[in-house]
């Protein structure tokens, strides 16, 4: 796969993951009840983001 387009990819999926991140997290913070779960996937989601972002790292410096 071209090296650009795998960048691209990595990007988009790193900002929507991000994004949804964020949007559980508002969930969890602003919703009245006590479970956890928007709590966890939040996290989740910032954590693959975060991985993301390092593989697109590790890709770009192979040559």
């Amino acid at each position: 796969m071209d090296k650009k387009v795998l960048n691209s990819l990595f990007i988009i999926a790193s900002l929507g993951l991000i994004i949804a991140g964020g949007i559980f997290l508002c969930i969890s913070i602003f919703d009245g009840k006590e479970t956890t779960t928007p709590l966890i996937i939040a996290l989740a989601c910032i954590l693959l983001s975060n991985l993301f972002n390092i593989l697109r790292q590790m890709n770009n410096k192979k040559k």
